[in-house]
């Protein structure tokens, strides 16, 4: 049945494509006055996608079909693009024609249930997450059809919305406003949750729903057509949210895996909470360092960022060639 399936979703950029780069900065000094090149972190393709599909093709051989979004006529020149499973979905076909080009990773997210074919179930995933170990349909959706989301508490909150939007970066101010908008909806206050950083589950049908709400549809159709992020955007936790508040989702809590010096507080924590620290994904910079976190989880993260270093991403490289070194049908 169509809603057994479940497919994939990527959103994939190489930020070193001259063409790409020469369009993003004539588009950021339009808008902003100035040429920016501090983004590169937001842009840049450390290789990573290669193995992020192997853990898919090791991990979840069930996964029904793959969609890989990106702009400019770019595709990996090592990916198979002659598999039946694999797709490559243009902006073009997304997007609004008046909304292109884009640089704004939340723009595009908010047009993924527009591609052709998608089934109702989904998963979105980030190039640099990775499979780690072998998981099921139910990881992401429990019996009753709904998505199951994990989630984390803010680190810091504020009562004075207006003083924490001020001190907040763009990635949190955009979950604050997202939740506000959710508690003026349903008047449900969810500004203490935030995403766990890892692989989230979607209904299509829900998102269209939240999409077309009376109180939501101007905002996304105006922020679809922002080219950069802005710190007066939502983001697609918003689609999470809604989701709860409709019946349609479920929140469990993530616990990572502890480890460090604190030995002792660290076995303790992991024992009491052994059964989400199975289910909840590692989050890190550096997956050498991290590694003893990573090996429990069944998902993991390496975020980049504006202070990681070219050595760095050369010894993730190379964690993910040892971890992940067969070939998959996904790649020439």
């Amino acid at each position: 049945m169509q809603n057994d399936k479940i497919d994939i979703v990527y959103l994939w950029v190489n930020g070193s494509d001259k063409k790409w780069n020469e369009s993003r900065n004539l588009w950021h000094k339009k808008i902003f006055s100035f040429s920016d090149n501090n983004y590169d972190a937001l842009y840049r393709d450390n290789g990573e996608l290669k193995y992020s599909l192997r853990s898919v093709a090791e991990n979840m051989p069930w996964a029904n079909h793959i969609y890989i979004i990106t702009g400019f006529n770019q595709i990996p020149k090592w990916l198979n693009t002659k598999n039946k499973k694999i797709t490559i979905v243009p902006h073009e076909e997304i997007i609004p024609h008046d909304a292109l080009p884009t640089f704004n990773s939340n723009s595009i997210e908010m047009c993924i249930c527009n591609i052709k074919n998608l089934s109702e179930k989904f998963i979105l995933i980030n190039d640099d997450m990775f499979f780690n170990k072998p998981v099921r349909p139910e990881f992401f959706f429990d019996k009753r059809g709904r998505s199951i989301v994990l989630y984390n508490n803010q680190k810091h909150t504020h009562h004075n919305i207006r003083r924490w939007i001020s001190s907040a970066d763009n990635y949190t101010t955009s979950l604050i406003l997202s939740a506000l908008k959710i508690q003026k909806i349903f008047g449900k206050n969810m500004l203490k949750t935030r995403p766990s950083h890892g692989i989230d589950p979607y209904l299509k049908s829900s998102i269209i729903e939240c999409k077309n709400h009376p109180m939501i549809k101007s905002d996304i159709e105006h922020q679809i057509r922002n080219k950069f992020r802005t710190k007066d955007e939502m983001q697609r936790w918003l689609f999470n949210m809604y989701a709860y508040c409709t019946g349609k989702s479920v929140f469990k809590k993530a616990r990572c895996y502890k480890s460090g010096k604190h030995k002792i507080s660290n076995f303790l924590y992991n024992l009491v909470h052994w059964h989400r620290v199975c289910i909840s994904p590692a989050f890190c910079f550096d997956a050498y360092k991290s590694h003893d976190s990573i090996k429990h989880a069944p998902i993991f993260c390496i975020n980049d960022s504006k202070q990681t270093t070219q050595e760095t991403i050369d010894n993730n490289i190379k964690y993910l060639q040892h971890r992940f070194p067969n070939k998959c049908e996904f790649e020439k």
